[in-house]
């Protein structure tokens, strides 16, 4: 008999989102593995890799803090979700200023084989305060 699973909901979504950006803060590439999948599309500061390819560049990911706000579920079912939200980041060095802002931010989460995974996920740069 297979086990009953339900949608995603708000918390529940925002603990994985946030384990990624933990992951990301910590420069974890081993734990940002464990989230990503690795051919997961990632569409990040205008360039476009891979999964496994953008954990490779977690080494240099530059994250003094960060907020994430109007937190939303696009969509969700038992074995997907779709979440977007705007994240105010801060960084440590000033040659990172390019990483420290507002972004909105969408992340496509799958379950694959019991565990989620992200299968895409891509920001853009707030322009305008009243764009979030």
């Amino acid at each position: 008999m297979k086990a009953e699973t339900k949608d995603v909901n708000n918390e529940e979504a925002l603990k994985l989102e946030t384990s990624m950006w933990e992951a990301a803060k910590r420069r974890d590439k081993n734990a940002f593995l464990r989230l990503v999948d690795d051919s997961a599309v990632m569409v990040c500061g205008g360039y476009r890799c891979t999964g496994r390819e953008y954990a490779g560049i977690i080494a240099d990911f530059d994250c003094r803090s960060y907020t994430i706000e109007h937190f939303e579920i696009v969509c969700s079912d038992t074995e997907s979700v779709q979440v977007h939200y705007v994240i105010a980041m801060e960084v440590k060095k000033p040659m990172n200023s390019d990483l420290a802002g507002k972004f909105h931010v969408t992340t496509t989460w799958r379950r694959k084989d019991g565990r989620w995974k992200i299968v895409f996920n891509m920001d853009q740069r707030v322009m305008r305060e009243d764009a979030e």
